[in-house]
């Protein structure tokens, strides 16, 4: 049956009650059944990828929101396998200003002069340790470390942490977090 002639149908059957609905009930066939297998895909959500970043945007959310002192400015390794991926690094830049942060001695001097000069705010290195993934692609373990760079936090270290980020029928979650210690 097409699309736009449920809303009319919808309507027949209330007003025509039990014994419509039930002659109703009784009709099929293979159109019928691919209708309800559609309707069925739609109702149970969006489907994940597996090459969908989601999983790691959701963890560094995570990881920044929990840390303690709470950040309120972000460094991300630039150029290194440790640098936070794209929808990771939105996520950082969507929290408070944030920064790359070079393996450069004197780059990193200068970026904590600069975050200095801005003023004494926690400021945290995200570090991106790695992500796996299992159960076909449904379930990506992401890990994150970090620490402190500048001001009176200088140095202190965040443990390092795994999320578990697993999809389901509503789309990508964080299912459960572990720390693993040292950054």
């Amino acid at each position: 049956m097409p699309r736009a002639s449920r809303p009319v149908l919808a309507t027949l059957l209330t007003a025509a009650g039990p014994s419509l609905l039930l002659l109703a009930a009784c009709g099929g066939g293979a159109a019928a059944d691919r209708e309800k297998a559609a309707d069925a895909k739609v109702a149970a959500g969006p489907s994940c990828v597996s090459t969908d970043s989601t999983p790691v945007g959701l963890a560094v959310l995570d990881f920044i929101t929990k840390a303690e002192p709470l950040p309120k400015r972000f460094l991300s390794a630039a150029g290194t396998d440790s640098a936070v991926p794209d929808d990771g690094f939105k996520v950082l830049q969507d929290k408070g200003p944030t920064y790359f942060y070079s393996s450069d001695t004197v780059a990193q001097r200068k970026i904590r002069e600069k975050l200095e000069e801005v003023g004494p705010y926690p400021s945290m290195l995200v570090v991106f340790r790695g992500k796996t993934e299992a159960d076909n692609g449904n379930t990506v373990t992401v890990r994150l470390g970090g620490h402190y760079v500048g001001g009176d936090d200088n140095g202190k270290v965040s443990p390092t942490k795994s999320y578990d980020v697993r999809c389901d029928t509503t789309g990508w979650k964080v299912a459960a977090s572990k720390a693993e210690g040292g950054a």
